[in-house]
């Protein structure tokens, strides 16, 4: 029967919209053109491998169940070589290209709570750790779960099981939702004339929540590997000025940007990078980045000022971001200086060598300069090369972009 689903999703057009059918189907399925491939309870399974391979940019998946059915829980079960957008997608396995959620999940799939009283109030602690900010749901009023929301990293949790009788056998089911939905069986005996429990029920083991998400056993899990894998003979681009192009065939999801040029011992150079909507206005003041935000809300564009790089993870960006502006500024302090008094300024995008570069030779008296945007297209990332610029420094280009501050 996988291959109805692989048929359906070869005759579609790129772009389109699919709905797949209701059943549970046998994967693997291979997405392989820009789609929005939604379910209808649609179950996609395999004994082992992955589940759900996606091979384009563009694609975005919901209301799907992957599973594997004959392999550890750990093993993959989506693999995505591009950026991919994901939205109540329950998976048993392990996914990879989806950033932070690529992490240790470390939550058992069936918590079994033993004999505890009847008809009283019986309290369970464990510990788990989650690669997001992981909310929690279970629809049973006997069973209280607190916190509700789990920050990424290690959490303790209490569950509290009380009023049930001798006479029912508990069972439930517990879901942990990022943009992935993760299935937990609760099961317990209730039984009289025993203590009440309070114990620890499960541990998880240390993890070094410093270290990047992605499993160093799984060297696919890195969608920007898998591009430079798959394009490791394509040469660096050198951009010209109005040039657009698609970022997936040469960065991924994951790179850095680099500004260099030659300038007059003193003068200083900052980068700001833009976080904007569908009306090209800042979501918040944060999401502006430079100097002295190094950090947007959600870690997908980061500002390091020892060397003044930024690092854009695009598979962490909000839902709500469709165009990311990087613009770089000469420090208002000195009056005389604008870009007429650079050479070479050049801006290198890199993964583990360099990409793409542009230099922004047309720029005279400016002082604040945008070189280049990112924005959303039908799904996939894309970059524009602006390179033009504000005579009158970076607080009409903040101001532009709904982020008020004195001219």
């Amino acid at each position: 029967m996988n291959q109805d689903i692989n048929r359906i999703i070869d005759g579609a057009l790129p772009g389109a919209d699919i709905t797949l059918p209701a059943g549970e189907f046998e994967g693997p399925v291979i997405i392989a053109k820009p789609l929005r491939i939604s379910g209808k309870n649609t179950t996609v399974w395999a004994k082992k491998g992955s589940v759900i391979e996606i091979n384009s940019p563009g694609v975005s998946i919901s209301d799907i169940r992957a599973e594997l059915t004959e392999s550890s829980e750990t093993d993959c079960a989506i693999k995505a070589y591009f950026p991919a957008d994901a939205k109540n997608v329950e998976v048993l396995g392990s996914v990879s290209g989806f950033g932070a959620e690529d992490g240790f999940f470390d939550v058992p799939r069936t918590i079994n709570l033993g004999e505890f009283l009847a008809d009283a109030e019986n309290t369970f602690t464990l510990s788990v750790n989650v690669p997001e900010k992981t909310e929690i749901l279970c629809d049973i009023k006997e069973i209280v779960i607190s916190p509700k929301t789990l920050e990424k990293g290690r959490n303790d949790l209490t569950i509290t099981v009380s009023g049930i009788s001798e006479k029912t056998l508990l069972y439930a089911e517990i879901l942990f939702r990022t943009r992935f939905v993760r299935r937990v069986y609760l099961m317990g005996k209730p039984k009289a004339d025993i203590p009440a429990v309070n114990k620890c029920i499960y541990t998880a083991p240390e993890r070094d929540f410093s270290q990047t998400a992605v499993q160093t056993t799984l060297p696919e899990s890195d969608v920007v590997s898998m591009t430079n894998q798959a394009n490791s003979a394509l040469a660096a681009l050198e951009m010209k000025k109005g040039q657009r192009l698609s970022l997936a065939g040469y960065l991924g999801s994951r790179f850095s940007v680099w500004f260099t040029c030659e300038k007059p011992v003193g003068m200083d150079i900052d980068a700001y990078v833009f976080l904007l909507d569908e009306n090209e206005k800042a979501l918040e003041d944060r999401s502006l980045v430079f100097f002295g935000n190094e950090s947007s809300p959600n870690g997908e564009v980061r500002f390091f000022p020892k060397d003044g790089h930024i690092e854009i993870d695009l598979a962490k960006v909000d839902y709500r971001v469709k165009k990311i502006t990087l613009a770089y500024s000469i420090y208002a302090g000195n009056a005389n200086s604008n870009f007429s008094l650079t050479r070479n300024p050049r801006v290198s995008l890199r993964t583990d060598f360099e990409r793409l570069s542009y230099v922004m030779s047309d720029l005279k008296n400016e002082t604040t300069a945008v070189a280049l945007e990112l924005y959303l297209y039908k799904g996939e990332w894309k970059i524009s090369v602006v390179g033009s610029g504000y005579n009158d420094g970076m607080a009409r280009l903040c101001n532009r972009f709904g982020i008020q501050v004195e001219q």
